[in-house]
């Protein structure tokens, strides 16, 4: 049995390291993630979604993203033609993001 003949089964060592790449986590399974929700009504637009609630600092920052994409869209040229820009940028502070 000399030069590896007769060898079939895996050495000692072979197996610990296999039992220890195929051992399962000790973690809970990830439960499954519905989309997001999104819909309108009198108050504006909301949102619900799985995870975790955002920070002050990510509501800052949906704030802004949101309030960039509207002067980058139609509506704030709109906005402006009918509220004149000093009205337009008021309306514009009252987009943000808050959390109930």
């Amino acid at each position: 049995m000399a030069n590896g003949e007769g060898e079939r089964y895996a050495k000692k060592d072979d197996m610990k390291k296999i039992k220890k790449k195929t051992k399962k986590s000790n973690r809970p399974p990830t439960p499954p993630t519905l989309p997001p929700l999104t819909w309108m009504d009198d108050e504006g637009m909301h949102l619900l979604a799985a995870g975790t609630a955002p920070s002050s600092g990510q509501l800052e920052e949906m704030t802004q993203k949101f309030q960039e994409g509207i002067r980058k869209s139609t509506m704030w040229e709109e906005m402006v033609r009918t509220f004149g820009k000093e009205k337009a940028e008021e309306l514009l502070l009252q987009c943000q993001a808050k959390l109930k």
